[in-house]
């Protein structure tokens, strides 16, 4: 007579692909991203001048 409730199904694992990918190029790309945009927004912006604004 067996404990089990019902009938135990194993499910396929994931791949070494799939793994690499989910774990390690997913979180890569999205912290370059989120990196790229902070370092965007708030890179120091350089004045520019106006030949209007400017003495010679």
């Amino acid at each position: 007579m067996s404990r089990n409730e019902g009938p135990i199904v194993e499910l396929p694992g994931i791949s070494v692909i799939e793994t690499v990918v989910t774990f390690f190029v997913i979180p890569t790309v999205m912290f370059v991203v989120i990196s790229v945009l902070a370092y965007a927004m708030s890179k120091p912006r350089t004045a520019k001048t106006s030949t209007l604004t400017t003495i010679e």
